[in-house]
């Protein structure tokens, strides 16, 4: 066996390693999304729990809107002055379905605490969400990219990054290996030429 053939082989073998916790979680996320409200309760239907609704001032643009980049951004930096004011700082996103109203959705991948801030009134209400396995394992695969504030969360972001990477990589490695193996070229020739056709198949009719 070559020197270049040893370590292809190794590199496959090794990235496949590395890359099981990642591949599995995808997966096992993957068939949730599939089968939820059939198999698994139905993740846009939360059961949230009251924390609590005092009396809160904060200060909200007009322009604090998502319609545009500047507003997105801006509306971002208010939510999270509003949770960081809440001790609740981490990985959110911001909404403002009308001109007196901001939600804003702070997630771990465990459980989804809601606050709602009436502009109007004045008013804030915290909400949190019930943990469950399959809530976790849909963030864990939706969990949102860099524009996210602390260090962990980019660290997430990043650990995915370098798992599409990877994956690119293990594949090559693996069509690499294939094809040097002059015995199994037609069989692998077959799986190939199988997998391509069903994926640009249902890409073109669906």
């Amino acid at each position: 066996m070559s020197s270049f053939d040893r370590i292809n082989r190794r590199t496959h073998l090794y990235l496949g390693l590395v890359l099981f916790p990642w591949v599995l979680m995808y997966g096992v996320s993957s068939f949730v999304i599939s089968h939820h409200g059939s198999w698994f309760k139905p993740v846009n239907q939360p059961v949230w729990e009251p924390l609590f609704d005092r009396t809160y001032k904060h200060s909200v643009p007009d322009d604090a809107i998502s319609t545009t980049e500047a507003g997105r951004q801006l509306l971002r930096a208010v939510a999270a002055g509003i949770l960081k004011d809440n001790n609740l700082e981490g990985a959110f996103y911001a909404q403002r379905p009308n001109p007196g109203e901001l939600r804003i959705t702070r997630s771990t991948f465990f459980d989804q605490t809601r606050l709602i801030y009436s502009i109007k009134d004045q008013t804030l209400r915290g909400e949190r969400q019930r943990s469950s396995w399959d809530g976790a394992v849909l963030r864990m695969h939706t969990r949102n990219g860099y524009d996210q504030p602390l260090f962990l969360t980019k660290m997430w972001a990043f650990t995915v990054d370098l798992t599409c990477v990877t994956m690119i990589v293990w594949v090559a490695s693996g069509i690499i290996m294939w094809w040097r193996l002059a015995k199994v070229r037609v069989w692998g020739a077959i799986a190939l030429a199988g997998g391509a056709a069903s994926f640009l198949f249902l890409v073109w009719t669906l």
